[in-house]
C-alpha cells in the first residue's frame, strides 16, 4: 500500500511549521526581562554562568528611562541572586549588562578590583596546607627577608589595596596555582583572566624582584596553636610558574568574571561542595573565609560616591558604618588606576532570598560611577529587573 502524498504542499506546511516556531522563540527572547537559569538540581554551579546567560538590553533600557547619562567607555553587570525558601541554595538568577562590553577583557583597566582574585588563591592554598588566619608569612628574597602576619598581609591588599602587598600575595598563591588550569581562576570558570606582572613595578624592582610574576622565593610559614588550627611550620621551595596565559598586560579580567569571582566568594554556603573556592565546607561560614570576607565590608574613603549612594538607598542609617553578623553590609573590592574607576560588589539584606551583584566600570575619574550607583541602587532596592518594561503609548490627540 502506498500513500499518495502531494510533496510541494507538505515541504510549504513543513516550512510554515519552522517559521512561526522560530518567530515564537525570537518574541520570547525579545520580551523576557532577564535571562534565568530557572530552578535546577541542587549540584548546578550558579556562579560560573554563561556569557550567552546575560541580557543586554534589559539594564540599559531601565537605566535609560531613569535619566541615566553614560560616562564614556561606561560597563556594568547586574546580577540578581535568588535564594530558596530556606537560603540554602540558589534557586534563580537573572543576569544583566549594560551593553556587550561585560565579557570582554580588552578596552578597559580593571586596576585593583584583580587584587581579590590573588587573595583568593593564596588563602586557599594556605587552606590547603592547614594554615590559617593567625598564620606568619616570611618571603625569603635575595636582599632580605620580608616578615608579615597573613592579617597585615590581607588587610594591606584588601581594605588599603597597596600594590607591593599584591605582589606579595601573588608570590604567596604561586603563579599555576593562580593562573593554571586548574588554579583558581579557571577552577572559577574564568578562562581569560590572569594576573601576569607587577603593580608599582619601580619599587618593586628596587626589591629585586622581576617585574614578571611567575617566580616566588623561598617563603616560610608558621602559625601558633588557635582553636582549630594546630602549630605548625612549613617552608614552601623557591618555584617558577610555567603557565601559559592570553593576558599581555599586568593583568586581565572582565566585569562578568570579576562578577564569577564575587559569586564564589560571598555565596560560598550556597554552592555545592565541589564547586567551592577551597575556604571551608559545611554549611557554616569558615574561620577563613570569615577572615576575608571582614576585609570588604568598610568603606576606606568617606567620600567615595559608590559607596555612599549604595549605602543610602540600601542599609539602614543605624546600621550604617557597622557592619557585623546577620546586618545590611555591602561587601567590595574597587579599583583606580590610568583615570579608570571600577567597583565589584555584593550586597547582603538579611530579610530578603535575594542578593545583588554589581560590577561597573567607567572613564575618567572617580566620580565617573555616582550617577550609575545611584541609579543601580534605586534599581535594586525595587527590585525593578524583573518588573515588565514601560509600554509606549500614544496619547489621544486633542479635540479640534
Amino acid at each position: 500500500m502506498t500513500l499518495d502524498v502531494n510533496k510541494p504542499r507538505l515541504l510549504n506546511h513543513i516550512q510554515r511549521i519552522i517559521v512561526v516556531g522560530f518567530l515564537s522563540l525570537v518574541v520570547l527572547l525579545t520580551w523576557t526581562p532577564g535571562i534565568s537559569y530557572g530552578r535546577q538540581p541542587s549540584q548546578r554551579n550558579f556562579c560560573n554562568w554563561s556569557d550567552r546567560s546575560i541580557n543586554t538590553t534589559r539594564l540599559p533600557q531601565l537605566m535609560k528611562e531613569m535619566g541615566f547619562k553614560p560616562p564614556a567607555r561606561f560597563r556594568a553587570l547586574l546580577v540578581r541572586v535568588e535564594l530558596d525558601r530556606k537560603a540554602n541554595l540558589i534557586s534563580k538568577m537573572n543576569l544583566y549588562a549594560y551593553g556587550t562590553s561585560a565579557t570582554r577583557v580588552d578596552g578597559w583597566n580593571p586596576a585593583s578590583t584583580i587584587k581579590l582574585y590573588a587573595a583568593v588563591s593564596a588563602l586557599e592554598r594556605l587552606n590547603e596546607l592547614g594554615y590559617g588566619p593567625k598564620t606568619t608569612v616570611t618571603f625569603h628574597y635575595p636582599r632580605g627577608d620580608k616578615k608579615i602576619s597573613l592579617q597585615k598581609l590581607l588587610e594591606e591588599d584588601l581594605h588599603k589595596s597597596d600594590n607591593i602587598a599584591h605582589n606579595r600575595m601573588v608570590q604567596l598563591a604561586g603563579f599555576d596555582y593562580l593562573n593554571g588550569p586548574r588554579g583558581t581562576l579557571r577552577r572559577a570558570g574564568m578562562r581569560d583572566s590572569a594576573i601576569l606582572r607587577a603593580y608599582a613595578q619601580s619599587q618593586w624592582e628596587a626589591e629585586g624582584n622581576s617585574k614578571i610574576l611567575r617566580a616566588s622565593p623561598r617563603i616560610t610559614l608558621q602559625q601558633p596553636k588557635s582553636g582549630r588550627y594546630s602549630a605548625k611550620k612549613n617552608v614552601l621551595p623557591e618555584s617558577t610558574g610555567t603557565a601559559k596565559v592570553k593576558c599581555q598586560s599586568a593583568a586581565c579580567t572582565s566585569l562578568s568574571d570579576l562578577g564569577k569571582m564575587m559569586c564564589h566568594l560571598m555565596l560560598h554556603e550556597q554552592l555545592p561542595q565541589r564547586h567551592r573556592l577551597k575556604l571551608g565546607t559545611g554549611p557554616n561560614q569558615s574561620p577563613m573565609l570569615a577572615f576575608f570576607r571582614q576585609r570588604l565590608n568598610r568603606v576606606r574613603d568617606a567620600n567615595d560616591g559608590v559607596w555612599l549612594a549604595l549605602e543610602r538607598h540600601l542599609i539602614p542609617k543605624s546600621q550604617r558604618g557597622q557592619p557585623s553578623k546577620g546586618s545590611y553590609q555591602l561587601f567590595r573590592k574597587a579599583g583606580f588606576s590610568q583615570d579608570w574607576l571600577s567597583d565589584n560588589i555584593y550586597v547582603y539584606q538579611p530579610h530578603s532570598k535575594v542578593r545583588w551583584i554589581v560590577v561597573m566600570a567607567a572613564y575618567p575619574g572617580r566620580k565617573s560611577l555616582d550617577q550609575a550607583a545611584d541609579i543601580i541602587a534605586r534599581i535594586i532596592k525595587d527590585d525593578l529587573v524583573l518588573k515588565s518594561p514601560k509600554k509606549r503609548t500614544n496619547s489621544p490627540k486633542k479635540a479640534q
